[in-house]
């Protein structure tokens, strides 16, 4: 029999190991291809998309170049499916696969915003009854601190397009819309949400649909009391800062997605 001295340690949930191996910022077009396609299979795993919404990953080899997948379910995209994109919408990929039609909102962003790498557009059901009324989504939990400065609201569709952005011109409005801010909601649609990496935005869309719910659920009880700005400002830090925290949150949010879909190998 083993002395206590010699019974292995327990590894602490993996933790070190999935620090470790956080690699972050893709570093090459392979990467950046592989990560969007992650983050397509992430975000519908966990119902922040469905059918339809789309993120984007700036080509680390050609900054005037984005990465998407071609107008597809986000939980069936591989990579066989993603496109090369510039920042007027103009497919680079010699293919005869269809865009997003909304990849306008995408380009206008990252043409807008240098500090901007990843965007994501979608349509979580918590996030939608605050874009149609004066509630403002506000920090109500730790893990919604990363939105303390606010999140505006677009409001000038084309009527024409039936509020789906389409045209150059209205995605130059989304974008100055979304100012230098994490993410925008838009009127009766959905949302934009923004990130230096693919993994910040993937967190910061998660966590904005996870604050909305929580929001709807304490105004439901009373008076809400949501963090103060100084709050938000520090817990928002150490979410989407650290490299810890976002390697953790990645490698969990991957582990699921994997599981969930076997095909991911």
């Amino acid at each position: 029999m083993k002395s206590g001295k010699d019974k292995p340690k327990p590894s602490g949930g993996g933790l070190m190991m999935s620090t470790e191996s956080f690699k972050g910022m893709a570093r090459s077009a392979k990467e950046a291809i592989d990560q969007v396609v992650l983050a397509n299979r992430i975000l519908a795993n966990e119902d922040v998309l469905d059918a339809f919404g789309h993120v984007s990953l700036r080509n680390p080899e050609n900054s005037n170049t984005y990465f998407q997948s071609r107008s597809l379910s986000p939980q069936f995209v591989t990579r066989e499916d993603v496109l090369e994109i510039d920042l007027d919408g103009t497919v680079v990929t010699k293919t005869d696969k269809k865009p997003y039609g909304e990849r306008i909102i995408h380009g206008a962003v990252l043409k807008a915003r240098p500090d901007v790498n990843a965007v994501f557009h979608g349509h979580p059901l918590p996030v939608i009854p605050f874009t149609v009324t004066n509630t403002p989504i506000r920090p109500i939990a730790h893990f919604g601190g990363m939105f303390y400065e606010g999140i505006p609201l677009y409001d000038d569709y084309d009527v024409s397009s039936g509020m789906l952005i389409a045209t150059l011109e209205e995605g130059d409005r989304v974008a100055r819309a979304l100012g230098g801010s994490r993410a925008l909601l838009m009127r009766g649609h959905g949302c934009v949400v923004v990130g230096d990496s693919i993994q910040s935005m993937v967190m910061a869309a998660i966590r904005l649909r996870d604050n909305a719910q929580v929001q709807l659920w304490a105004m439901q009880l009373g008076q809400p009391k949501f963090l103060s700005h100084e709050e938000g400002r520090q817990a928002g830090k150490i979410a989407v800062e650290s490299a810890v925290a976002l390697g953790r949150a990645w490698e969990y949010w991957v582990a699921r997605a994997k599981k969930a879909m076997p095909d991911l190998g």
